[in-house]
């Protein structure tokens, strides 16, 4: 049989783009022109930031992909790093693969101490070959982290394969499902050596959770708890919109630590347990 290959699967030069981003890695350490303070490169690990087109909302991948951008920024200034961002449009009406290199610098002493960032497009069918270019950019020999801002399939080979390249693995579940963590959950434990996984909405809890806590923190006031019989959550919505993520895990977390069981679910947006 002959003929051209499907788009879906059209296969895209991706090694010009990944030349050019090492190259220009090169040389943004090269000695500073006279009168220019030094840079002084510093990298802990590699971040590996992916804007999926799945959000549940109508934000598109590059769109998201520069709302973090200054999100990373501010993690690389404290933990140095690689940062390598990338929004993956699949159903992009063209096949590219796009990439600019940028650092991120903070003065420190006598020198400037920079990160680099790295952004990725992925355009249609190089979406599925995107994992060779990350791993390609990264440096080796250090810890990886992978940020998936988008809904997950564990199936999918593109997540699988960027996986792979990570000790650790850190989701928003406000841009996925409660199911999808717990499938995502059961998928790391599958096979030993798999990343662990880290969900953005639990760490925003924690405040809440501490809040609650303290209400019973005084001696005289721990016997109490166990009389709480019931709990009513309501947040701040549409009407009828479900219950989001956070106020699910605060939930979750109440009934695990009080040894409740759920009897009912109220409807959106409210939720109860007794």
């Amino acid at each position: 049989m002959t003929g051209s290959a499907p788009p879906s699967i059209r296969r895209v030069p991706m090694s010009p783009v990944v030349s050019r981003i090492e190259r220009e890695l090169r040389d943004m350490w090269a000695p500073p022109a006279k009168g220019q303070p030094p840079k002084s490169r510093v990298c802990t690990m590699n971040l590996i930031v992916v804007a999926g087109s799945g959000t549940g909302s109508a934000t598109s991948a590059r769109e998201l992909a520069d709302r973090y951008t200054p999100v990373v920024d501010e993690v690389t200034a404290t933990t140095p790093a690689r940062a390598v961002v990338v929004a993956l449009e699949p159903d992009a009406g063209v096949h590219a693969l796009e990439g600019d290199v940028s650092a991120v610098c903070g003065i420190g002493g006598e020198a400037t101490l920079c990160s680099e960032r790295v952004r990725l497009n992925a355009l249609g069918s190089a979406c599925a070959r995107v994992a060779s270019a990350v791993d390609a950019i990264g440096v080796p020999e250090i810890p990886t982290t992978l940020v998936w801002l988008g809904r997950i399939h564990v199936e999918d080979p593109v997540f699988v394969s960027l996986a792979a390249l990570a000790q650790r693995i850190v989701i928003d579940t406000e841009y996925t499902s409660l199911p999808t963590l717990m499938k995502l959950a059961r998928w790391s434990r599958a096979e030993p050596g798999r990343p662990a996984v880290i969900d953005l909405a639990w760490i925003r809890l924690a405040p809440w959770q501490e809040l609650c806590a303290r209400f019973f923190d005084a001696p005289r006031l721990r016997a109490h708890a166990s009389h709480v019989t019931r709990l009513a959550v309501k947040q701040a919505s549409e009407p009828g919109a479900r219950l989001g993520s956070e106020g699910a895990l605060l939930l979750g977390w109440l009934a695990t630590t009080l040894g409740w069981k759920v009897s009912r679910l109220g409807s959106p947006p409210s939720a109860a347990i007794t």
